[in-house]
């Protein structure tokens, strides 16, 4: 049975942006549930929670696990999964602005990056790989998000003037 799990970022919480849409329509055309996950203090997100949370609502994924993560979710993401000891086979992942370098804006997210990952490694262990990022993201610059994207051999979707894919807006 399919799994969809995302991962929201910082200050953000299961009811923000566009995941309660995101929510619905997958339910609703699919008929697939999709579990927002609550992070822990996202105003004041620590590292070592954040990681121990997926660890404990994911655990182990499968080819059956699909994973979307936003911004700070997407670091988490793929710590959690370069992390896993034993061989594993992801589904899918969407990573929407992903980062791995420190941000001017945000350098308190700094232990959140200071890491090397296995990007080969990650790259085996998924089968479907999509990185979508903007041109005039405000918090993370479009290079950041797309070198993540040609490490991981992802597609690589970029939206002009999304901004940093906060909110969804209807069209």
């Amino acid at each position: 049975m399919k799994k969809v799990y995302i991962i929201h970022g910082y200050f953000a919480s299961p009811t923000d942006h566009w995941f309660p849409w995101f929510v619905e329509k997958v339910h609703a055309d699919y008929d697939i549930e999709v579990a927002v996950l609550h992070m822990p203090t996202p105003e004041t997100p620590d590292m070592d929670t954040w990681l121990e949370k997926l660890h404990d609502k994911i655990g182990m994924p499968s080819n059956e696990t699909f994973i979307i993560a936003h911004s700070l979710g997407c670091i988490t993401l793929l710590r959690y999964l370069d992390s896993l000891q034993e061989s594993f086979a992801l589904g899918g992942m969407i990573l929407v602005s992903p980062f791995d370098k420190p941000l001017e804006v945000f350098p308190n997210l700094n232990s959140f990056v200071d890491v090397t990952l296995d990007f080969a490694k990650l790259s085996r262990s998924i089968a479907q790989k999509y990185v979508i990022f903007s041109d005039n993201d405000m918090y993370v610059p479009p290079f950041v998000s797309k070198n993540i994207g040609v490490k991981l051999d992802s597609a690589l979707l970029e939206i002009p003037r999304g901004g940093h894919f906060f909110r969804h807006r209807r069209v």
